[in-house]
């Protein structure tokens, strides 16, 4: 078992995970009607666990300049953006940490608001989104009703050790 520890001052950010071989498949929706009561989406990886996501993940996003019917395969399981520049996938951080929301520990939401953006909870395509208590900029915090919910911890921000 691993804890997730702030880079900036030690302060521990989750409680004991264990590690996965691989990301999971992203869960579907439950088949529920959620049109008059908006629920969270399930959540990406298991109560207890960890896993290291190579795929990247947030903001900034690109461009997308590729053939329309095999965008949605380009970012597994990713979030899908669109402006008025067409597509967009995202070129944010590789190799986060994903966790269950419920195994963080410490995190405060960012104090710019824009940061937050989502209907139902933040959808983590605004960047990190979350801080440790030292101010630290440490994790996407993604809990919107449309998407698997999960915290994600950036690599540069965090360091991993054993639980003790």
């Amino acid at each position: 078992m691993n804890v997730l520890l702030c880079a900036t001052c030690g302060t521990r950010l989750t409680e004991p995970v264990r590690r996965l071989d691989e990301m999971p498949p992203y869960p579907g929706g439950d088949g529920l009607p959620d049109l008059d009561d908006p629920r969270p989406g399930p959540p990406s990886v298991p109560r207890g666990t960890y896993a290291v996501d190579p795929h990247p993940f947030g903001a900034p996003y690109v461009p997308y300049d590729g053939p329309a019917g095999e965008y949605a395969g380009v970012s597994p399981g990713g979030v899908w953006m669109s402006d008025a520049r067409g597509l967009l996938l995202s070129a944010g951080p590789r190799g986060t940490y994903v966790v269950h929301p419920l195994d963080a520990v410490g995190l405060a939401p960012h104090t710019d608001g824009a940061r937050l953006v989502g209907c139902c909870g933040p959808s983590g395509t605004r960047g990190v989104n979350h801080v440790c208590a030292c101010g630290a900029e440490v994790a996407i915090v993604a809990a919107d009703c449309c998407i698997p919910r999960e915290t994600r911890f950036v690599p540069d921000a965090v360091r991993v050790e054993a639980a003790a």
